[in-house]
């Protein structure tokens, strides 16, 4: 999916649409995929990773359960991140 971004009033503002792009780019997590797909990983090497990735929010959630200040909407969505991963 390509990521446009247009100027908004007619108006060249070229480090807005720098900012605007750079904040595209990262909500669609472009640079990180193209930083993992650098290099060839096997299967098994994915999987340990996402193991370990796996291991390490279920950590984090447990310890924000502990926390008074956190509240459960942000819980909410690291569990779904860890159903989804």
């Amino acid at each position: 999916m390509p990521i446009i971004i247009k100027a908004k009033n007619n108006k060249s503002n070229n480090a807005k649409m720098i900012r605007d792009f750079k904040k595209a780019t990262a909500i669609a997590d472009v640079v990180e995929k193209a930083r993992a797909r650098r290099y060839f990983q096997k299967p098994s090497q994915l999987k340990a990773v996402n193991k370990i990735m796996r291991k390490r929010l279920q950590r984090k959630i447990r310890s924000l359960k502990k926390t008074k200040n956190i509240s459960s909407e942000v819980i909410d969505k690291m569990v779904a991140r860890l159903s989804n991963s």
